[in-house]
């Protein structure tokens, strides 16, 4: 049974627990919720696994929150099935946390106010990102622009605020998730994967 099969049959078994006539429509709104958050847990579970192996639950869980919370409102590249979708989160971060952990980093004011200005820019160029099969209507763009400005912009205090306490595992833990969701979003990445789509 694929996750799609499972969502839809919890869907089909919820809606006829709770309402004597199915709605359809019901049941396919239901069931996308549920595909996205069995989903989301399961690529949970795969990064907290490899990040415990490696020994960097601590700085992944940090790079996943400041990657994770921009992600919400600039989208990003997506894997074609759950399982790579899980497989993919689990090396990406895994080697986020690592890059946390490991990575040395300079410590002025200038080097990660300058990273945090060149990733922000390119995020707000090219976020929300579309994907092949779903356009983001005009309006709900504006509203996603807007969002991922605020959170940018607490971003930037954060920053100043983990400089200044001297705190550069959070300091590494945002410009590197700030990093992902930039490369997530940019054409790089995107004529990358559509040409590896093409060639299989």
């Amino acid at each position: 049974m694929t996750l799609h099969e499972l969502a839809a049959n919890l869907s089909s078994r919820l809606c006829t627990a709770i309402e004597a006539e199915p709605d359809g429509k019901k049941e396919r709104r239901i069931a996308f919720a549920l595909e996205g958050l069995i989903s989301t847990g399961y690529s949970m579970l795969v990064i907290f696994f490899v990040s415990l192996v490696l020994g960097t639950v601590k700085q992944t869980m940090a790079a996943l929150l400041f990657a994770g919370s921009l992600r919400t409102f600039t989208g990003g590249v997506h894997a074609r099935t759950p399982t790579r979708c899980a497989l993919m989160s689990g090396v990406i971060f895994g080697t986020l946390g690592l890059g946390v952990k490991y990575l040395p980093w300079p410590e002025g004011f200038l080097w990660n106010l300058t990273a945090f200005m060149v990733l922000a820019t390119v995020i707000l160029i090219f976020a929300p990102r579309e994907t092949t099969n779903k356009k983001i209507p005009p309006a709900q763009r504006r509203v996603l622009r807007i969002w991922t400005v605020v959170l940018l912009l607490f971003f930037f205090f954060f920053l100043i605020y983990f400089l200044k306490t001297s705190n550069f595992l959070l300091t590494k833990a945002l410009l590197l998730g700030m990093g992902w969701q930039a490369l997530a979003v940019s054409p790089v990445l995107r004529e990358k994967i559509e040409k590896r789509k093409e060639g299989e």
